[in-house]
């Protein structure tokens, strides 16, 4: 293929994950109350915090916020199945059989981080932050910044769970080693921690131990996950 032919493929399946998200994003606007609610639970209680509006626009960018979030999770498999597809041609057969893993596991493990983030990691924090004058003064939380950091923890989540599934793909086509993520182990570490203490809302210890502590824990299972990549590819 020519550099004119692969750019109107990359074209065509852009506008094919972006219709899909689009679609998606739409049907999850439909839904945008039943999401609005599942994402406040892991407040504490009714007692001192209460979430409201204080710009005109701003139920409307929230719902659509939190409507292109869901849309994103329902259209990642077609999203991902164009990335595929477009680097697929320059793989080798054997190589190509992973498709279907691919997309499978990787649509598995995003999900699995927004829910563990959702499920673990919000229920514990959120206390936290907003307990530290206990009930004598009643919170106000703005629910675009509530939000939106509610959907920062979950995509960042998202995005690290796929770290050991990529690291396992990676290697079997021969693109990824153990011993360079091995080398480049505390660079690594530092800068995960440096987007840590950037991502916590909060300089409390905690909140900063629940993200840089997954994410310390997921580099090194990718490094195993890798290594026993290798050792398949070197058998088979």
């Amino acid at each position: 293929m020519t550099i004119i032919e692969h750019l109107e493929e990359l074209r065509n399946r852009l506008f094919i994950a972006l219709g899909a998200w689009i679609v998606a994003s739409g049907i999850a606007f439909a839904f945008r109350g039943r999401l609005l609610d599942w994402l406040k639970q892991p407040l504490p209680g009714p007692e001192g915090v209460e979430v409201i509006s204080t710009r005109l626009l701003e139920p409307f960018l929230v719902s659509v916020q939190t409507a292109a979030f869901a849309g994103l999770l329902l259209a990642s498999p077609i999203i991902l199945v164009q990335v595929w597809g477009f680097i697929s041609p320059g793989l080798y057969p054997e190589e190509r059989r992973w498709a279907v893993p691919f997309v499978l596991f990787l649509v598995i493990a995003f999900a699995g981080g927004t829910l563990f983030a959702r499920y673990l990691v919000l229920p514990l924090a959120l206390p936290i932050l907003l307990g530290f004058l206990g009930t004598t003064v009643t919170t106000f939380l703005s629910i675009g910044d509530f939000i939106s950091k509610m959907l920062l923890y979950m995509m960042v989540f998202g995005l690290l769970f796929e770290m050991p599934v990529l690291g396992f793909l990676l290697a079997r086509i021969g693109l990824l080693r153990a011993h360079l993520l091995i080398r480049y182990r505390r660079h690594s570490i530092v800068v995960g921690v440096i987007l840590a203490a950037l991502i916590t809302p909060t300089g409390d210890p905690v909140n900063f131990l629940l993200v840089a502590g997954p994410l310390v824990v997921l580099y090194e299972a990718t490094i195993l996950v890798v290594r026993v990549s290798q050792r398949r590819v070197n058998h088979e």
